[in-house]
């Protein structure tokens, strides 16, 4: 799969015609699967393409009450690849492109050879969110492009989204968002250090989504191509301390199930 910028991507027309689907895709979850397989389905008259952010705009544009990422950006590519996706564009959220309007944008994906456009029934984008998943539809009728809204996944009577899982792990319920990501929640780890009486701790990215802090069941390097090791391990202050597993570096961890956590009192 190749992975262009947003500028080199508008700048050529190498996979036209073209199917996408928009988004931030947090987590990579089953309802961004429902999409993933409608572009896809497109192949073989169209190639495939996730138009994505390389950060999550609210983690740009709201700071303060960003909550933290399910996916690394590593993450979110590797799915898409997997999937089967012929490319990746990666949009950097600047002041300037946040102050392009929804219909400026379609315009510019549709002058770059996309011919179809799939995204959710909640999806907007624009200047000040001025372009819904209606008002898409619109548009891309205007400029020749088939636009699809697809319908969301549910779960527990409610829509499966970025923000419920995140909810349900910060909250220690992780078979929950399992169940809404269709998979164990996995973390990407950076750095290890070796402590006392045989065990390591594996830190994390400042923005990676964690359960509350207590005794997990992980498995280490979940991804097909590495040996998996399922373990005990403690999630404190941002790390995952684990026993036994002395000289054995990892790349990711899944969380998957709770043993016990901390009651703190408010």
């Amino acid at each position: 799969m190749n992975i262009w910028g947003w500028s080199d991507f508008i700048a050529s027309r190498e996979y036209e015609p073209l199917a996408v689907m928009i988004g931030v895709f947090d987590g990579v979850h089953r309802g961004h699967q429902r999409l993933m397989d409608t572009v896809l389905s497109k192949r073989p008259d169209m190639k495939a393409a996730v138009v994505t952010f390389r950060d999550n705009p609210k983690k740009i544009l709201h700071p303060l009450t960003f909550r933290g990422s399910l996916f690394s950006l590593d993450q979110k590519i590797d799915s898409f690849a997997v999937a089967g996706f012929d490319a990746c564009v990666l949009i950097d959220f600047s002041q300037n492109f946040g102050t392009l309007s929804g219909a400026d944008f379609l315009s510019m994906l549709a002058d770059a050879g996309v011919k179809f456009v799939c995204i959710g029934p909640n999806f907007r984008c624009g200047y000040k969110m001025d372009t819904n998943a209606q008002a898409l539809v619109r548009v891309c009728e205007r400029l020749g492009m088939e636009a699809r809204i697809v319908e969301p996944v549910m779960h527990g009577g409610h829509p499966v989204s970025s923000s419920r899982i995140r909810n349900a792990i910060l909250e220690g319920r992780l078979v929950e968002a399992a169940e809404m990501l269709g998979k164990p929640h996995t973390v990407e780890v950076e750095g290890i250090v070796e402590l006392s009486g045989g065990r390591v701790a594996f830190g994390t990215k400042a923005d990676a989504i964690l359960p509350p802090d207590g005794w997990y069941g992980i498995i280490i390097d979940p991804e097909a191509g590495r040996v998996s090791i399922r373990a005990s391990a403690r999630v404190e202050a941002g790390k995952i301390f684990v026993e036994g597993l002395k000289n054995r570096a990892a790349e990711r961890v899944a969380i998957v199930n709770v043993v016990s956590q901390e009651c703190k009192e408010k």
